[in-house]
């Protein structure tokens, strides 16, 4: 008579017990990784806000060096002389809590311009056609031979936001040449809303003019 030998242990699968030591050693793994997870993903996100408004200042210093002007007027498009550039329509146009004086200007003060149409294309007047037409002095834009020429596109991209998907913008009213007339000496600065998207930073307030709050900007340095 022979003998039949029970199932070895190795042909089954994982016991119940195993599976839910495994799920478990998974989800620890997972709740320690996902907050350093999230916060590299943060940290990337501004460091390359940090990168665009220095890249943005920078472009804007270069058309000045080449042109000779400031973006502070438009002939033809919005009435008066350009207070803010804007990098995308998507503006911010609400201050946080805590915020400096007049900080909701960022968004909202005076007449706004694309910055690409100073930096990406040559349209200063807002006659400049997509493929550059008009693009010459005698229509009010820069001169694009000769000394103090447009040697442009300074951006890669006419549309930018930052990493929040907000406008960044840059207070151009203070830039010698704008509207600005009062006597006290504000700063122009490149600015970001932040991770927030709303606005720390003083718009007016000569006396504090720091990047606060969780807003992200750089300075022109205007001589």
């Amino acid at each position: 008579m022979s003998l039949v030998s029970p199932r070895r242990r190795s042909e089954s699968g994982f016991t119940m017990a195993e599976l839910i030591v495994v799920i478990a050693a998974i989800a620890i793994l997972a709740a320690i990784l996902t907050p350093m997870v999230f916060k590299a993903i943060d940290d990337a996100r501004v460091s390359r806000a940090q990168s665009e408004v220095k890249s943005i200042g920078t472009a804007l210093a270069t058309a000045f060096k080449d042109t000779g002007r400031w973006p502070v007027t438009n002939s033809d498009g919005p009435a008066g002389t350009v207070d803010r550039l804007v990098t995308s329509s998507l503006v911010p146009s609400v201050a946080g809590t805590g915020a400096g004086t007049g900080a909701a200007r960022w968004g909202t003060y005076g007449t706004a311009k694309h910055i690409g149409d100073f930096l990406y294309w040559n349209n200063p007047d807002d006659d400049t056609g997509a493929a550059g037409s008009n693009a010459n002095e005698t229509n009010e834009d820069y001169p694009t031979n000769g000394a103090q020429s447009w040697k442009g596109p300074y951006v890669e991209s006419y549309d930018l936001n930052d990493p929040w998907g907000h406008s960044y913008v840059v207070n151009t009213r203070f830039l010698p040449g704008g509207s600005y007339s009062g006597t006290q000496r504000h700063k122009v600065i490149v600015l970001s809303a932040g991770p927030d998207g709303q606005w720390q930073t003083p718009f007016t307030d000569g006396a504090t003019e720091d990047v606060q709050g969780d807003d992200i900007g750089t300075v022109i340095h205007v001589k």
